[in-house]
């Protein structure tokens, strides 16, 4: 199939909706297969703006104005990669953007969604000059084909032919009435599908979902169509960092959303649930009050501590393994935990996590196996510092035959 570029005209579609209600809420929800009026059209980009709700922005980033929100996607989500292609190439038609009007006409915002799309008025207003729209998915589009027009060389050196240019001037959209008539598709592609967002980004618009919607865990399950119950997780993971924020004060958290995968593999293991005073079935968690009771919020801070470490010192997990492998066991000791928090070193707490016979054990394979190591090669080395060493090594033993046989006190 040979590159081109797009011709301005495309066919829109005109489908039936389907709507989803979900209990007391009587939320519709359009659905992302058969059956939905989804007009898609060539929009002027100057009509078109970022969202300022989107997931994989940083918080401190969002709610900003266009020009700040466009500034933000291109220094955080590396749009540099498609404006190459689409310097090349103009824009593909195969991948329109998905966007809502930025504000309804009053007449029509009174509407359930699944009216808006069959009211006469509808389509007029999706094609009149004066709508604008903010684009919810595909925001690193819209942010390479705008600084492309803008004229900014340093960031995009190759040459764009005006071909380019006045094809970047109308982008294909696929247009929903509101912002929770797209949480199916959003879901599907990002969440549960094959362009899937990063950890807190997903956790971050399941949030959204359930604050500004007012949705319940199995709501929103069922909209994004997640049968593994990953949106629970994330959610229940997301609300352990907002625990932080609110109890300790000054603390940085940005580690922790860089590296969310960390407290959700965390949370999953049964002994570190029980270290928290989670439920093991993460059905049984009561999202409307903290998910970490307040008797166990210290733990709940020792762990962001070993997990992502703070200004003073690293982190002490340095591998995710090191979750499953060592901190799932170190956490059902007081002694491993008290050796873990005074040394920071996660093998010498998971060695007492079994108690002092398991590691005297421990040790004494380990020595066993380093010394049989030697005995291979200590013909090649019969000096007087090796033989010091042996020497060494016998008195320990005597002393601790001494002690086992009850003649050391």
């Amino acid at each position: 199939m040979t590159q081109s570029l797009r011709g301005f005209q495309k066919s829109g579609g005109n489908d039936s909706d389907v709507e989803h209600t979900f209990g007391p809420h009587k939320m519709n929800i359009l659905g992302t297969g058969v059956g939905s009026h989804r007009p898609q059209r060539d929009v002027e980009i100057e009509r078109l703006h970022p969202d300022p709700n989107n997931p994989r922005l940083p918080l401190a980033h969002r709610g900003k104005k266009a020009a700040e929100l466009l500034e933000s996607l291109f220094l955080l989500s590396n749009p540099q990669e498609i404006a190459v292609s689409m310097c090349q190439n103009g824009y593909f038609d195969a991948e329109p953007l998905v966007a809502i009007p930025r504000e309804l006409p009053s007449h029509l915002a009174e509407l359930e969604s699944a009216a808006i799309v069959v009211s006469a008025d509808y389509l007029p207003f999706i094609e009149a000059q004066d709508t604008e729209f903010i684009v919810v998915e595909g925001n690193r589009r819209l942010c390479a084909a705008k600084y492309i027009l803008s004229g900014i060389k340093r960031q995009f050196p190759i040459p764009v032919n005006e071909a380019v240019r006045n094809d970047l001037k109308h982008l294909p959209i696929i247009v929903y009435p509101r912002r929770q008539d797209v949480i199916a598709y959003l879901g599907a592609r990002h969440i549960i599908g094959i362009k899937k967002w990063d950890a807190f980004s997903k956790a971050t618009y399941i949030s959204n979902l359930s604050e500004e919607y007012d949705l319940s865990m199995d709501d929103i399950q069922s909209a994004i169509g997640d049968v593994t119950g990953s949106a629970r997780k994330a959610y229940a993971s997301y609300r352990m960092i907002e625990q932080i924020e609110e109890n300790y004060e000054n603390v940085d958290t940005s580690e922790a959303k860089s590296n969310f995968s960390y407290l959700i593999l965390s949370t999953g293991q049964g002994s570190i649930k029980d270290f928290l005073g989670l439920p093991r079935r993460w059905t049984d968690i009561d999202f409307t009050k903290p998910v970490i009771p307040k008797d166990k919020i210290n733990n709940l801070m020792m762990l962001f501590l070993w997990l992502f470490g703070d200004g003073n010192r690293k982190r002490a997990i340095k591998e995710s393994r090191d979750i499953t492998n060592f901190l799932s066991h170190i956490v059902e000791s007081e002694d491993a935990v008290r050796i873990l928090n005074d040394t920071w070193d996660v093998q010498a707490a998971f060695d007492i996590s079994g108690g002092e016979e398991q590691l005297i054990r421990t040790y004494f394979t380990r020595a066993n196996t380093n010394l049989e190591k030697v005995l291979g090669i200590l013909h090649r080395h019969k000096t007087n510092l090796i033989k010091k060493e042996i020497d060494r090594s016998a008195e320990t033993i005597e002393t601790m035959r001494s002690i086992i046989d009850g003649k050391h006190s």
